[in-house]
């Protein structure tokens, strides 16, 4: 059930760009704060496409589904997530997808979406075509949501990067929880399956914190550096099925995979102008074989490794076809293997199918 040559990577990355250590370089990275265009490189947007990598002859083992984006832009289908896109017929143009980039799907299939132009929480309903705008709480607005996380609970979680903190609300908006302190610039979150942790970036702080349900902290890894265990302007974080623990280790150029308690297992990933090498490594999420993918934000594509970090497959290119991004940022993986990625300067969501083999 698992991909399993490396000669299946496909795709050529762009250029090496050069480096900056800043907040904004390390979330968005170089297209955000220097203007970089990409080469374009469209597609039609024909959601009939049959897209899929790597191509055929091969195997494919990725499949293009739907974009999610404004009203007008979508070819709302009959299928699972054409009935998605239906939501945004009719809608007002302030609920468009303007920037987004965290994304988590919960038990529901119900997709939350942190736009950070908009400062508001997307959430789409697919089970009764319903679609909400959060644009923050009952006790205040958003001002720059850049993850989001759904507890066992249903309680949302939303990391405020403007104002150092991460908030908890319920289904209607109504804030239960707020964590600050020791926060500075919270950015990807995730919820641990088991033990029911919210663990939090801290993009300034160079640091990965565990919350209990009372928002307190109860494990912290990281601190600026280059060794095992420590960070570089991490970005993101997501928790695979069997418990362990990857985060984005953006400005180290590498992926670090730690144990629920905080050890250390291994490290992954490399500074490179090379297929599969990271530049601007950002989102990231395990499938259900364990494979995991990384967003790699200044190549605009998404690299697939195993589990111990060998390059399995590339997908995506610059542009703004089906397929393409325009500086990819966030990642998620559902319950079905669907993915979820953030094409942020294209104002949409791309979702993919990860394609099990059989036996």
């Amino acid at each position: 059930t698992r991909m399993r040559s490396p000669t299946h990577a496909t795709g050529r990355p762009a250029p090496l760009g050069g480096l900056a250590l800043a907040f904004v370089v390390a979330l968005y990275g170089a297209a955000a704060c220097a203007g970089r265009t990409p080469v374009r490189m469209d597609l039609p947007a024909d959601s009939t496409l049959n897209l899929v990598w790597p191509l055929p002859p091969e195997t494919p083992r990725v499949e293009f589904l739907r974009a999610l984006s404004t009203p007008g832009d979508i070819d709302a289908g009959p299928s699972f997530l054409g009935r998605v896109a239906q939501i945004f017929v009719g809608r007002a143009e302030e609920n468009r997808v303007r920037q987004p980039y965290g994304i988590a799907v919960d038990s529901g299939q119900r997709i939350y979406v942190a736009d950070q132009a908009s400062q508001a929480i997307h959430v789409f309903d697919p089970m009764d075509n319903g679609y909400r705008l959060h644009r923050g709480t009952d006790r205040g607005d958003f001002q720059a949501p850049v993850g989001v996380a759904v507890g066992a609970d249903g309680l949302i979680y939303v990391s405020d990067s403007e104002r150092g903190v991460v908030i908890a609300m319920d289904a209607d908006g109504r804030e239960t929880l707020r964590i600050d302190g020791p926060l500075v610039r919270p950015a990807g979150l995730a919820v641990h399956p088991s033990n029911g942790l919210l663990y939090v970036v801290d993009v300034q702080r160079h640091a990965l914190t565990a919350f209990d349900s009372l928002g307190t902290p109860v494990r912290e890894i990281g601190g600026r550096g280059t060794e095992e265990g420590r960070f570089n302007y991490p970005t993101n974080v997501t928790v695979a099925s069997d418990g362990t623990v990857y985060v984005t280790d953006s400005m180290n150029f590498r992926i670090q995979a730690f144990r629920p308690d905080g050890t250390f297992l291994r490290a992954f990933g490399q500074v490179g102008d090379h297929q599969g090498q990271l530049a601007r490594p950002k989102g990231l999420g395990v499938d259900s074989d364990g494979h995991v993918y990384v967003v790699e934000g200044l190549f605009d594509a998404v690299n697939i490794f195993d589990d111990r970090g060998r390059l399995l497959l590339t997908f995506g290119s610059p542009g703004r076809g089906p397929g393409q991004f325009w500086l990819a940022t966030g990642l998620f993986v559902d319950a079905n293997d669907r993915v979820y990625v953030s094409d942020s300067f294209n104002g949409r969501i791309q979702v993919f199918q990860y394609l099990a083999e059989d036996g």
